[in-house]
């Protein structure tokens, strides 16, 4: 759930306020439907929760050729919900699909606040990956291979993750991307990522 709030959360307010149906058609265009499993219903269940919990306002407008709709807009508690969670997914490691959420948000953070979340994900993968070889020093002798192959598997994706983590620290600290706190930023640019609403 908290991949599809995320990302409902940030087209909504990327976008400057958008209906359901415009963030539903954006999130397809990512193909989020594949790497974050977001199902259509679960984008208006999203929206809905969000509002309730004081996220979003609602604007009913009349429909252009058919019932009301409903116009979305991201309050203060949502912009920080947005970078709260964007944090909270560059920070959890065994969590992929909020990791690509948040990625998909990354400008929404500043330059030193995205730094300091990628090196702390750097920080628990290298602590992980110690504690792990730390374990089969001395296996116990009644774990299964296969148990044994699943724990290599997941050591081998953690080193990936983790060479990537770095080179994104990197990256950034270079200069990569438009940050939230860069001229330029969705802070002062309208319609940052170009949608078609």
């Amino acid at each position: 759930m908290s991949a599809t709030r995320l990302l409902v959360l940030g087209v909504v307010h990327l976008s400057g306020g958008a209906h359901g149906y415009q963030v539903r058609s954006e999130l397809q265009s990512w193909g989020a439907e594949t790497w974050a499993k977001i199902k259509p219903g679960s984008i208006y269940h999203a929206l809905k929760k969000a509002a309730a919990d004081g996220l979003l306002t609602e604007h009913a407008e009349p429909g252009s050729s058919g019932p009301e709709r409903v116009l979305y807009r991201a309050t203060a508690r949502g912009r920080d919900e947005i970078v709260e969670l964007v944090r909270d997914g560059l920070r959890r490691t065994h969590d992929p699909t909020m990791l690509d959420a948040a990625i998909t948000m990354l400008p929404m953070l500043t330059r030193a606040d995205a730094i300091a979340h990628v090196n702390e994900r750097v920080a628990r993968l290298e602590a992980e990956l110690v504690g792990q070889a730390k374990g089969w020093e001395n296996p116990e002798p009644d774990i299964p291979e296969h148990v044994r192959d699943q724990a290599e598997l997941w050591a081998g994706h953690a080193r990936v993750e983790l060479e990537w983590a770095k080179s994104l620290s990197r990256r950034l600290s270079e200069g990569a991307y438009t940050m939230a706190d860069d001229p330029g930023s969705w802070r002062t640019v309208h319609d940052p990522l170009g949608m078609r609403f």
